[in-house]
Order: structure tokens, then sequence, then C-alpha cells
């Protein structure tokens, strides 16, 4: 893992260097394009335009949506895209970034987009070419720095509570987290339980902590890019949650033997779940005999909260057709291809206007999910949150176990965390 995080750094200083050190005579590359404007003359100037659209590997089902939408956006604009799928979609788009061989247009994790930002690599991109205003804000929060925006939304995720109903009853769940994690209701359906369930799993991971942990205002990175676990408020944030696992009331799917919790919930090893709507295609299709269902996370301290998962689709700074580029984007984030991508791969729209025409807000299950895109808390912290959450992960379950006291792991996590980002 050194090793890797040293390639990495190495990455960012020869990425640094070759930004700086660009042929400024290459005025494609070196300046900020001016946003296409969307009118007929624009869009009959791109006809001929020829385009390569990077994204990673999916399921059969987001390939055929996919080739779907490309299809719609070449017979509707006239500019031929052609689709590019990494298999090891970082590494190699670090590579062809370096190389000045990058595609026109590439998906880009949130939680990766302040990497590729502070590179420089991305362009920036005028919001309202792409009817920013129509997005989910925590969305378009995402891919913004300084007020610019520099990618734009295709779809999301945010976690939810999963509960199954041969065991929960929907007006039993607490309205608070707090309660949630108590010994009283945890213990109640503990109860009725057979032997082997658990009432409740969770995930020893930032990412799905990570709002928890900030509730009210702390931070879990500090100065920049350090790793602040360490602070009396994340560890005071945290210890609903840990005083439950340390009571054994929630175990992790590996406790259960479980890779994880689609499979433990599907096999009804647990009776509830906090998990992304990525799990009800898998819930529909392999577990169909189990009822279920989906409620919006209960509130902590107060505060509605939960967390989302978005990628977004950005121009490359080395574009050399930086508005058939755009023009992608906005067909692709626009109401048509968003309906097309999102139908197709049976993903959640990222504009609420498409997710009202496609009446998903109005879906029992899915609505939840859909509600939490309002406030929730995007997996993004900086460049260094994968080191932290890599040390968080490494010593949090010997809080658990008893080995040492939370206190004592987080400092830890800090310490190790801080020394990795200081080389």
């Amino acid at each position: 893992m050194k090793k890797l995080f040293v390639l990495t750094l190495v990455f960012a200083l020869i990425l640094t260097m070759f930004t700086a050190c660009k042929n400024e005579n290459d005025q494609t590359a070196a300046t900020t394009p001016t946003a296409a404007t969307g009118t007929t003359e624009d869009a009959n100037s791109l006809k001929g335009k020829k385009i390569v659209v990077a994204r990673w590997g999916g399921n059969d089902a987001e390939t055929t949506a996919f080739a779907k939408m490309l299809e719609e956006f070449t017979a509707e604009t006239g500019i031929t895209a052609e689709e590019k799928v990494y298999t090891d979609f970082d590494t190699q788009l670090k590579a062809d970034l370096i190389a000045e061989s990058a595609p026109d247009v590439f998906y880009v994790d949130a939680n990766m987009a302040p990497f590729y930002i502070d590179q420089g690599v991305l362009r920036e991109i005028d919001p309202d070419a792409v009817e920013a205003d129509k997005f989910y804000s925590s969305l378009t929060d995402a891919f913004m720095k300084d007020g610019k925006l520099y990618a734009v939304s295709k779809d999301y995720s945010t976690l939810a509570l999963y509960y199954n109903k041969k065991w929960v009853s929907e007006d039993e769940i607490p309205a608070t987290q707090e309660e949630l994690y108590g010994e009283e209701f945890l213990g109640k359906i503990q109860a009725r339980l057979p032997e082997g369930v658990i009432a409740l799993t969770y995930l020893q991971d930032l990412a799905r902590l990570l709002d928890i942990l900030e509730i009210d205002g702390t931070e879990v990175v500090r100065d920049g890019n350090l790793s602040n676990l360490g602070s009396p408020a994340v560890i005071n944030n945290l210890k609903t949650i840990f005083d439950a696992a340390v009571a054994k009331r929630i175990l992790t799917t590996a406790d259960l033997g479980m890779g994880w919790n689609g499979e433990a919930f599907g096999n009804e090893r647990t009776a509830m779940m906090v998990e992304g709507n990525w799990v009800y295609g898998t819930l529909k299709q392999e577990f169909p005999d189990v009822d279920f269902g989906i409620v919006e996370m209960p509130t902590y301290k107060g505060k509605k909260t939960t967390m989302v998962f978005t990628v977004g689709y950005a121009i490359g700074k080395d574009s050399k057709e930086p508005e058939a580029a755009l023009e992608f984007i906005k067909f692709a984030t626009g109401p048509k291809g968003m309906r097309t991508w999102c139908e197709g791969a049976g993903v959640l729209p990222s504009r609420s206007d498409v997710a009202a025409d496609m009446g998903v807000d109005k879906d029992p299950y899915l609505a939840p999910h859909i509600a939490g895109a309002d406030y929730a808390k995007p997996w993004q912290k900086g460049d260094s949150i994968s080191i932290i959450n890599r040390e968080f992960q490494n010593y949090f379950n010997s809080a658990v176990k008893g080995e040492m006291t939370l206190e004592e792991v987080m400092k830890k996590a800090e310490e190790e965390a801080n020394k990795q980002i200081a080389r």
C-alpha cells in the first residue's frame, strides 16, 4: 500500500509539472473553452465532429443503455461519439492524461474530483449550459470548487434503511439513529429473530459514516489534507454506532460470514441494513421471495442525514473538440439522454425534473433514496480521504474487540494516516 501511495504522489508531481510546463502556444489546451450556447447555429456547426467518451465497464444493462444513448446523441446532433472502456479506470486515465491522449469526455467519481480539479486537467463547464439548477444541489456541489463547475452528475445513489417485513414493521422503526442503534429497539427486534440472524448490520467504512462523523460541522480532515480522526468531536459523533457494535447489537457482514449487505439481507441473515439503491435490483432479481421495505435514514442529532455517491462527466483540458464534448454532456445529462441511461441502467436520475418525469420519486422503494439527495453528504473529502479511511478500517475493529479504547484507536489511525500523507 505504501508503494501505491508513493506512485500516486509521483503521478501527482509529474502531472503538476506537465500542466505547468505545457506548450503555451497550444491554445486549445491552454485556454478555458467558451461553453456552447445550445443554439441551432452552434449545433449545426458541430455536425461531423468526432469525440471519445470514456467510462468504466458495467453490467449488460449499463452497456446496452450507454450504447443506446450514444446512438441517440449522434442522431440528434450529428456528432459521432466513440466509446472507450477502461478496465482499471483511474490508473489508465492518469496515464492518458500524462501522455496528453486522454478522451474528450470521461467519468469522474465525486471521490476523485478534488484530485483531478487540483491537477488542472479538467475544463470548467458553464453551469447555465447544462442547466445545473435542475440538478439536486448535493450532486452539483460535489464537482465544484471556488464556485466553478468541473463535471456534471450522470446519476447517483444514496443510503437508506432496508427492513425485512417478516420481522420489522415500518411503524416501529425509530425516527432517530440514537434510538435505532439503542438497546431498547435492537433488543426488541433481536428477541423475535431466529438463531444466526442479527437485527442490523453495519460497515466499518468512512464512506458509510462520514455524514455521522461530521453531523455538527466537525471535520474529519484538517489543515487541507490531514486526518482529524482523533478529534474529541469526531469520536463523540461515532459513539452511538460504536457502543452498539461493542455490545454486539450490530454486526458486520464479515461477522456473519457474508460478502456484503445484499447477500446477508437476501439470505435473511440480517433483519435490517443500511444500503444504497444499487442493492434494490439485486434483491428483486436474486431474492424475489424476500418481502422488504425501505425508509429514509432516521435523523441524527436532530438533523436529516445520509451519504450520496455520484459520478459525473468531465471534459479533459486537452480535448481538441471541447464544444462537441460539451454538447455530449448537455445531451447525456439532459432530459432525454439521462432518461435513456437511467431507465436502461436502473439508476437514479440526477435531475429532479427527470425524476418526476420518470415517476421514480413516487416509487415506494426508490422515493426514500431520492428524498435523501436533498440533504445528503457526498462521499468526498479531498485527495487524502482514501488514506484516512484505510487507517480507520485498519484500527477501528481493535476498539470494537476491546483491545484498545476508541480514543486510542482513533488517535492511532490519525497518526498513521498523517505519517503517510506527509511522505
